[in-house]
């Protein structure tokens, strides 16, 4: 595996450290308080801490998926959450980095694709863009979505229990794995310990953002375009909660392609697809 770089951003206000391993930002802060946002990507509990799903999100079947009469095993979430990107440019405040298709992904995933990952300071936000390009020349089958980790508690005379998710408008939380949510512009973590994980599918929550909070400190991630929003937390004792928007809204053609029970988008021989989302430490 090629040596991880990392790329430091900052303005007036935020400083951001992005790394060349799964593309991941690994430090977001203001500067006026140097609060860490983001998880340390610590393996004792998870080692990423902002991983990009494609081309595919959730485990396989089994898994392993058949593709030109041939099967295939790959872990959850496909390999991107893995793969070492290339800096193509970066500037105090902004830098772009991109993944080819390579000897590697072929044996995985046997099609010809650049994706490419920036990450624009703007105030307080980190806007975090991306752009799938089919360099093949038949159709690219894809699912992406995003999985960031936020420290939680941010401070250590918190604790997890202290925290909330607010949403910007009163939502229908009601949910099957969460008896005890109904409709609100919040849920604390007190009452709704998220152990594991559980999504809102179907463009159920119609906020364009949710927040994490504890009351002094917030961290916001914007939704809109997606379809559907997780939460994470992968055992009670771990030190941070995943706010997760998948799939984003896409006109692109369907079908089945990774797993018999879902679909996923096709993006014809020389066509790009893009979506977007952020960060932005709020106080």
């Amino acid at each position: 595996m090629s040596e991880e770089k990392t790329v430091r951003l900052e303005n007036e206000f935020v400083e951001a450290v992005i790394s060349s391993q799964a593309a991941e930002v690994i430090s977001f802060k203001r500067k006026d308080n140097g609060i860490e946002m983001i998880w340390c990507r610590d393996p004792k509990y998870w080692y990423n801490c902002n991983p990009i799903l494609f081309p595919y999100y959730s485990k396989l079947i089994d898994g392993r998926y058949t593709i030109d009469g041939k099967t295939i095993e790959l872990g959850q979430h496909g390999f991107a959450r893995r793969a070492v990107f290339e800096f193509e440019d970066h500037d105090e405040n902004s830098c772009q980095l991109v993944l080819h298709d390579n000897e590697e992904t072929w044996e995985v995933y046997p099609f010809h694709f650049t994706l490419k990952v920036r990450y624009q300071l703007d105030g307080c936000k980190l806007m975090i863009s991306y752009k799938i390009i089919n360099d093949g020349e038949r159709e690219l089958p894809f699912n992406i979505g995003f999985h960031p980790a936020f420290n939680c508690p941010f401070t250590p005379d918190k604790k997890y229990e202290d925290y909330v998710i607010e949403f910007e408008q009163e939502e229908d939380l009601r949910h099957p794995e969460k008896p005890g949510l109904t409709s609100g512009k919040s849920f604390t973590l007190y009452d709704n310990l998220v152990d594991g994980s559980y999504f809102y599918t179907d463009s159920q929550i119609k906020s364009s953002w949710c927040q994490l909070t504890d009351g002094v400190h917030a961290i916001r991630v914007s939704l809109e375009g997606y379809q559907i929003l997780g939460f994470w937390k992968k055992s009670s004792d771990t030190p941070f909660i995943c706010i997760e928007p998948w799939q984003p809204v896409s006109h692109l053609k369907q079908a089945t392609t990774f797993r018999n029970d879902t679909e996923n988008n096709l993006l014809p021989s020389g066509g790009q697809f893009e979506c977007s989302y952020y960060f932005e430490i709020v106080s």
